[in-house]
């Protein structure tokens, strides 16, 4: 009997046990499903909330676009969007046509003073500079520029159209010096242009702001510098009329001239390499002088022909001179320079700039560089 009781109770203690175990797993089983209620459908799948494909992009851009900064260092200025500005431009150009003891001219145009609006949101900004002697567009001397700035990296588009306002400084022909004759003459007869799209990345962007210097998009707390190294396409073309010109050096020297035409036309695609270093220097609060130089070379593709420099007599080529050839027709240098001095409290602000820019290329004949200097006043507002 008493074997009977102690089996019995042990049976009803098992049970309880397991009751109460029971109990715990239903209770658990209770609170995980209703924490699982918003995460599992009816049909077991786990749901998500979808971002929309715009919301996607946009994160993905802000990501790459504004990436992480030390703080004690830039003020990223995220409270802002947009960008308004108004800049005064003044423009000075030198360009030369070399193609040796045969021919060699520089030319520049009257310095021109322009103003026009600029705008942004965040990453990009876009202007426009109107001559202040007219106000419509001349179709023979356009400039037009986009830039998209981040903190990582930039990305600048340029296209220059520049013809019928040159002024003579310089020529020499067949070794004569003309200079005295034609100084200052004008000629109507070159034409530049160059379409250029320039991508850069500032290694140190953690502690460097370029966008601080050049789009006032953040602000610089601390000086900083960094190295910057960058990739450009250009196309470039250069032609010159010949004909007015063996006319006004006849007309003015009575001289029976007759021009080569195979200087008259340039046409190449460069595509060039870029490495630079940039500064910031906070000298007092709110202000910041900037600079920054880099140099490229590039490699160009012709698109038109051009004799050879050899001499017909010549039975194997120079070795040094079909380096040289190669150098002329294959190889473009160029040269920018940066220097900005400027105020920004936040969401006013104001500043100067100058920006020296200097390029070359060649056919194998002729050599063609540029030096393009720019003065900038702006004065701005972020919103």
């Amino acid at each position: 009997m008493k074997r009977i009781f102690v089996l019995y109770i042990c049976i009803v203690a098992a049970l309880a046990v397991s009751a109460q175990a029971d109990s715990v797993s239903a209770d658990r089983l209770s609170s995980d499903s209703a924490v699982a209620c918003d995460t599992i459908t009816y049909s077991g799948n786990v749901v998500k909330k979808k971002k929309s494909w715009f919301k996607k992009a946009y994160d993905f851009a802000d990501r790459i676009f504004s990436p992480q900064r030390d703080s004690l260092y830039v003020d990223v200025q995220d409270r802002y969007n947009w960008c308004a500005e108004v800049q005064l431009t003044s423009r000075f150009e030198m360009f030369q046509i070399d193609a040796g003891e045969t021919f060699n001219i520089k030319v520049s145009p009257k310095v021109r003073t322009r103003v026009g609006p600029f705008f942004g949101w965040r990453f990009a900004f876009l202007g426009y500079n109107i001559d202040l002697k007219s106000v419509f567009m001349n179709s023979d001397d356009t400039d037009l520029s986009a830039s998209v700035y981040s903190a990582a990296f930039g990305l600048d588009l340029f296209y220059r159209r520049v013809g019928g306002n040159y002024n003579i400084k310089n020529l020499k022909i067949n070794g004569e010096d003309y200079t005295q004759l034609l100084q200052n003459k004008p000629f109507d007869g070159i034409k530049v242009g160059m379409t250029r799209i320039s991508f850069y990345y500032v290694l140190n962007y953690k502690h460097f702001s370029h966008q601080a210097a050049y789009s006032q998009a953040n602000r610089q707390l601390r000086s900083a510098g960094s190295p910057i190294l960058g990739v450009s396409y250009a196309h470039n073309k250069m032609s010159m009329d010949w004909n007015k010109f063996s006319t006004m050096v006849s007309d003015i020297n009575n001289i029976d001239y007759t021009s080569n035409t195979i200087y008259g036309q340039q046409k190449n695609d460069e595509f060039s390499f870029t490495g630079g270093y940039g500064y910031n220097w906070v000298f007092a609060k709110n202000w910041l002088a900037g600079a920054e130089l880099s140099g490229s070379i590039g490699y160009l593709l012709q698109h038109t022909a051009t004799a050879s420099r050899m001499d017909d007599n010549d039975e194997q080529p120079n070795i040094i001179k079909s380096f040289e050839d190669f150098g002329r027709k294959n190889i473009a240098f160029n040269g920018t320079m940066r220097l900005v001095v400027l105020y920004n409290n936040g969401p006013w602000f104001a500043g100067t700039q100058g920006y020296l820019f200097y390029y070359q290329y060649g056919n194998g004949v002729v050599m063609t560089r540029n030096l393009l200097g720019s003065a900038y006043l702006y004065v701005g507002y972020n919103f």
